[in-house]
């Protein structure tokens, strides 16, 4: 049997199967499976399969016969901003980094070869790119370490055509037959195309293995060549690699179809069931899917690449342990690089271990079912060496090693409200279809619409039918359902180019918007190149532009004079672009990204810092490389539109936008990622925007009755309460920020304990829950008496901490023979109950009530029917009043009270409390009321 656990992370797996479902790909069967593909068959984790390896350490023998073999993804931006950027700034660059961290360790960590899945360099033509990748490949032949190499598109002339050598005359030169024969030797066992596909024999735990580098959409006589490689060595576990095989899902989880990928699969995988794994970059993302080969057998699909990542991939690279003894594969993914970067460069989601979906985990495979092998695990004698590389990896790292992801909304609410929105643009309160001119896009935020000329108004030849708005096509982290797609948009040699566009009118409050060098601004938008975008077609178009000429608006700009004051559009190597110009030098600015992938949605936000005088782009939430230093502010034009879908030459539209247009907002100055529209509201039960204010620390009453709960939490969420793990009720947030709730059944009887957690959501979004326990006393037939407290019964409990605040936890070590007693606790000089509970492991532990008065006190425990079993001293201190650290975001609406606070004002409860312990009026038998509660808030695992 051959299955995949993720297995580091057991919330994070849950989680995706919550998405897959949400997202439409979770099977009827409960297989969670990629997009469908001609010739796919079924994929890849089922639900009952994500505890059966958990956790890591508990499944696995401490000696093991294993190895890794390191992955280094796209290293492109490396190359290309080595000298520009990271030599300068640190004398070494991230694939550097990576090398050299390989050969570091390869002794210790078992490494004995080394794939590199293509893109090597960014811009073919470029030597110092060529310079800075040799450079960095040769540090793993000086240390000894054999590798495996193949051209992505980047390093090809024409990615366009299938492989051939004289596409890749740069590649050749530096990564050729000859190349590989120096560095591989005897390992090299082919080559073809003059290295372009290159085969490796290398030896691990007493057996043979293959890596077999395919090149960038390699010609069908590759595929020739590579089966007479595999003929001759029809014994040997292959290791796949090619630079696009595997495609990422919009929700950068999910695999994805990809044509080239498919017939590789076809032409030369199904076919050979030596081949147990492929690797990828290219897309950009992690993913993985299993298909089946022609035995019946499964093929696992990595994909990797971070080139989209701070940094142009921030140093990440995957490991894979393939462990005979445990019968498995552990993926792992770590950065050497973050530890070396200087402590102002570091971006939110810098660690060097990362966690997330399909960063960590597990294939289950059987080695010797598949080639008849037979391993002594006698001589099995080594570590986990995945976790040995990450606590390497780690070492003198102390930031926050969080690498958080997103979460989808749960609404079209769900997003970051912020001040000072100029403008929000959104479509999914448009009806889906054609949008002509009676239609019109709300802002949500002011008063400056958008819409659309009517097609006999323009000079361009475009039709009706050319701008669609769509609620299925959207971007899967907007918060807005809808999106408009410009179809059609191609530039044309014998006339105005054809494209639509929408546009605020003339005058509008968003065309006066002074985003200057003293206020900076904020523009983002959802952008989708259409999957049939062409350079020759649609080259320089934009998304978004503010009207206007440079020329006559007195911007210093010889390359675009007739350009309009801002705009976002895309390069002729699909590269994000962004330009506008300083309103005090007048001079203009441009931002770049990285290549982009048709079809792929992007969150893209342009922010201009004007205390930093820098402008940077963020392409889902990470900076680029190609920004902007000592700029700020944005020249415009008052009265001049807003227009999404084109930009514009001398006022006029010209060169539209080919794909779709998501929700869009300008803001009058800079936002820190956090208040992304891709970022949502924080609910969590622990966050600063909810509260329980209905007071249930202390011991109730016998008498009491709960019937109606209480706090505050965001204007229009929902609140629900569980009570045992069951639904109790639930309301909506008033606008005012409060909630308060008529339990569906109240909660009484003496010495009833009720475990409450209470959710906060906003649409198919829960936040965390805040988790409390509501204990009503019992009542019992005798009386706690100072008296009781005989010398020779001090000292035979033993209360830690011993000095403590009240609320505090405390641990009461017992005597031996207590095991398993129902026990009760009181403080004295006057009977406090603290609480009671049931002796374990020698010890009972109990919550403070948040009354306990400061002072010394003594610590009686009594076994039932009232027997003191011993006492100890201890002191109770003033609590710290000291400001907590604020852990970001705003304050509640209730002033971020927590629950068991005490705002007794909104206690809904009848009958008496009984804080502190004393004799009942009217129990006949002097009973007292004791019990414990113990508040707490259940905190998400990180």
């Amino acid at each position: 049997m051959n299955t995949v656990f993720p297995i580091r992370s057991p919330r994070r797996a849950l989680g995706l199967i919550a998405i897959a479902t949400a997202t439409g790909i979770l099977a009827a069967t409960g297989a969670v499976t990629g997009p469908a593909s001609p010739s796919a068959s079924a994929s890849v984790v089922t639900h009952s399969n994500l505890t059966e390896i958990a956790p890591h350490e508990s499944t696995v023998y401490d000696g093991r016969s294993s190895f890794i073999v390191p992955v280094l993804p796209d290293t492109q931006f490396y190359s290309r901003y080595s000298s520009l950027q990271f030599f300068p700034k640190y004398g070494t660059d991230p694939f550097q980094v990576q090398t050299e961290w390989i050969v570091q360790n390869q002794d210790e960590l078992n490494m004995p070869f080394t794939i590199h899945v293509g893109d090597v360099v960014d811009q073919e033509r470029v030597t110092t790119e060529w310079d800075a990748a040799q450079r960095a490949m040769q540090i793993l032949t000086d240390g000894g370490m054999t590798y495996s190499v193949l051209p992505g598109n980047h390093d090809v002339q024409n990615p366009g055509a299938r492989s051939t050598e004289d596409a890749a005359s740069n590649y050749r030169q530096r990564f050729g037959a000859a190349a590989m024969q120096r560095q591989a030797g005897e390992q090299l066992i082919g080559t073809f195309q003059d290295g372009l596909s290159s085969a490796y024999l290398f030896e691990a735990e007493g057996h043979t293995w293959m890596s077999l580098a395919i090149a960038w959409n390699a010609s069908d006589d590759t595929f020739a060549w590579a089966q007479g490689i595999l003929d001759a060595h029809p014994d040997v576990p292959v290791i796949l690699s090619s630079h696009a095989i595997v495609n990422i899902a919009e929700d950068q989880m999910s695999p994805a179809y990809w044509w080239w990928g498919d017939h590789l699969f076809d032409q030369l995988i199904t076919g050979n069931d030596q081949v147990i794994m492929t690797l990828n970059g290219h897309f950009h993302g992690s993913t993985m899917q299993t298909r089946t080969n022609d035995a019946g057998n499964p093929v696992y699909q990595i994909l990797t690449d971070y080139q989209m990542a701070a940094d142009g991939g921030n140093g990440i690279m995957t490991l894979l342990e393939f462990d005979l003894t445990n019968d498995r594969i552990d993926v792992e993914t770590v950065s050497p690089w973050v530890t070396v970067k200087d402590e102002d460069s570091r971006s939110s989601s810098d660690t060097p271990v990362l966690d997330g979906d399909w960063q960590s985990f597990a294939i289950a495979f059987d080695f010797a079912e598949r080639f008849g092998w037979s391993d002594d695990l006698a001589e099995a004698d080594g570590i986990d060496l995945s976790e040995r590389a990450k606590e390497i990896v780690s070492e003198g790292w102390d930031g926050d090693a969080s690498g958080a992801t997103r979460a989808a909304p749960g609404s079209a609410e769900d997003y970051i409200a912020v001040d000072g929105t100029v403008a929000h643009w959104r479509f999914g309160s448009v009806s889906a279809g054609t949008f002509d001119e009676t239609g019109k896009v709300p802002d949500i935020a002011g008063d400056s619409p958008m819409y659309r000329s009517a097609v006999e108004h323009t000079d361009a030849p475009d039709e009706v039918g050319d701008v669609q708005v769509t609620h299925e096509n959207t971007a899967f982290y907007s918060a807005d359902a809808g999106a408009m797609c410009f179809e059609n948009a191609t530039r044309l040699t014998d006339g105005p180019d054809r494209l639509a566009y929408i546009s605020t009118e003339y005058g509008a409050p968003a065309t006066f918007a002074n985003l200057t060098s003293d206020t900076g601004y904020t523009i983002e938008t959802f952008v989708q190149l259409d999957e049939d975008w062409t350079e020759g077609a649609n080259r320089w178009s934009s998304a978004l532009t503010r009207g206007g000429t440079r020329s006559w608006m007195g911007v210093a700009d010889n390359s675009d004079p007739g350009a309009g004051a801002a705009w976002l559009g895309i390069s002729s190597l699909r590269e994000y672009q962004f330009s506008a110009s300083d309103d005090r030098t007048r001079g203009s600015y441009t931002l770049w990204s990285g290549e982009i992938m048709q079809g792929a949605w992007h969150h893209v936000a342009i922010v201009n810092d004007p205390d930093d005088r820098t402008a940077v782009m963020y392409v889902d939430g990470v900076p680029v490389l190609r920004n902007a230093n000592d700029v700020a502010g944005m020249v415009a034009a008052d009265y001049m539109p807003w227009i999404i879908g084109a930009s514009t030459w001398n006022t006029e539209p010209d060169h539209g936008w080919h794909g779709c247009i998501g929700e869009t907002r300008i803001v009058d100055h800079a936002l820190d990622s956090s208040e992304f529209l891709t970022e949502r509201v924080d609910i969590d039960g622990d966050g600063p925007n909810f509260t329980v204010d209905t007071d249930l620390t202390g011991v109730k009453a016998p008498d009491t009755v709960v019937s109606v709960l209480s706090g505050s939490g965001r204007p229009g969420a929902e609140v629900r309460v569980e009570v045992d793990e069951k639904d109790a009720g639930a309301v909506t947030v008033s606008a005012s920020g409060t909630w308060t709730i008529a339990l569906d059944y109240p909660i009484e009887g003496a010495g009833t304990t009720r475990a409450l957690a209470f959710v906060q959501s906003i649409g198919q979004r829960d936040g965390s829950p805040l988790g409390a326990t509501l204990t009503i006393g019992e009542v019992i037939e005798w009386v706690p008496s100072e008296g009781d407290l005989m010398a020779n019964l001090e000292g035979r409990i033993t209360v830690t901490p011993n000095t403590f605040e009240p609320g505090a936890t405390i641990t009461i070590a017992m005597p031996d023979d207590h095991e398993g007693d129902e026990i009760h606790a009181f403080a004295f000089s006057e009977p406090l109950a603290l609480g009671q509970g049931t002796v374990s492991g020698g010890k009972v532990v109990m919550t403070t009530p948040s009354t306990l008065p400061t002072g010394e006190h003594q610590i009686a425990v009594y076994a039932e029917g009232g027997k003191l079993v011993g006492w100890d001293s201890a002191v109770v201190t003033e609590p710290d009043r000291s400001p907590a650290v604020d852990g970001g975001g705003e304050e509640g609406p209730g002033g971020g009270a927590a629950a068991g606070g005490s705002n007794s004002e909104s206690l809904a409860v009848t009958g008496s409390d009984v804080a502190g312990i004393g004799v009942l009026a009217g129990l006949a038998l002097g009973a007292l009321a004791l019990g414990v509660v113990i508040p707490g808030r259940r905190r998400r695992s990180s």
